[in-house]
C-alpha cells in the first residue's frame, strides 16, 4: 500500500522477540543495612515508649485530682454555696459534694455515715406522700485514680483536722477561698506526684519526682 513502511522480516522478528530490559532488585547488604537501622531505631524508642506508657496512670490521676480542685472551688462560688473535696486515701477515690451550710462537714462520722445514701435526697418519706429533708451533703462527682496510683500523703491546710478513718476533706468557699491542701501520689514503679493548692487563690503546683 502507497506510504506504509514495510519491516524485512528478520526486523520483525528482532523486534517482536525482544526480551524486556532486567529490573534491578535489592542485593542482601542493601536488606541487612536497612534491617539493622531498624533494630537501632527500635531499640532507641522502645525504653521511652514504656516509661511515657507506665506513667500514664499516675499523670491522668494527678489531672483528675487538679480538675476536681478546680471544680469544686468553681462551683462554689457560681453557686454561692459551699463544696468540699472528699479524699479517700484507702479506696484511692475522690468525691466532690456540695454543702447545705459550712457546718455540714464539721461532724465527720455523720458525713461519712451518709456518703453511701445521699442519692435518697428525692424519695418520699414514710409513704405519705410528702418529700423527704435534703440531705446537708449532695454528691457532684465521684472519681477512682487508677488501680496502681495510691494516696500516700493528705495534708489540708485550714485549722482544723480535717481526717477521719482514711478520709480527709477540704473545704471550699463561695468566696473563692478554701483549705488548701497537699497531696502526694504514687505508683508501683515508686514514681510520685506532689500536688499542692493554696487556699486563697486557689492556684495549683504539681511537682513530679526524679526518674520519669
Amino acid at each position: 500500500m502507497k506510504g506504509q513502511v514495510t519491516l524485512d522480516p528478520m526486523t520483525q522478528m528482532k523486534t517482536h522477540f525482544m526480551p524486556p530490559s532486567p529490573t534491578r532488585g535489592f542485593t542482601l547488604i542493601e536488606i541487612l543495612v536497612v534491617i539493622v537501622i531498624a533494630a537501632i531505631t527500635a531499640a532507641i524508642a522502645i525504653p521511652g515508649f514504656v516509661r511515657i506508657t507506665s506513667g500514664a496512670e499516675l499523670r491522668t490521676a494527678t489531672r483528675t485530682l487538679v480538675m476536681a480542685h478546680k471544680y469544686a472551688r468553681s462551683t462554689s462560688v457560681l453557686r454561692q454555696v459551699p463544696m468540699a473535696l472528699l479524699i479517700d486515701r484507702v479506696g484511692g477515690e475522690i468525691e466532690v459534694v456540695q454543702l447545705k451550710d459550712r457546718n455540714s462537714l464539721r461532724a465527720g462520722g455523720d458525713f461519712l455515715d451518709t456518703r453511701t445514701v445521699r442519692a435518697a435526697a428525692d424519695l418520699v418519706d414514710g409513704g405519705e406522700g410528702e418529700a423527704a429533708a435534703a440531705p446537708e451533703i449532695t454528691s457532684e462527682l465521684v472519681r477512682r485514680l487508677g488501680k496502681s496510683v495510691k494516696i500516700t500523703e493528705v495534708e489540708v491546710g485550714g485549722d482544723t483536722d480535717q481526717s477521719l478513718e482514711g478520709y480527709s476533706w477540704i473545704t471550699y468557699y463561695p468566696n473563692g477561698m478554701s483549705d488548701g491542701f497537699t497531696a502526694v501520689l504514687s505508683d508501683a514503679k515508686d514514681r510520685s506526684v506532689t500536688i499542692e493548692t493554696e487556699g486563697i487563690s486557689g492556684s495549683v503546683d504539681v511537682e513530679y519526682s526524679r526518674g520519669w
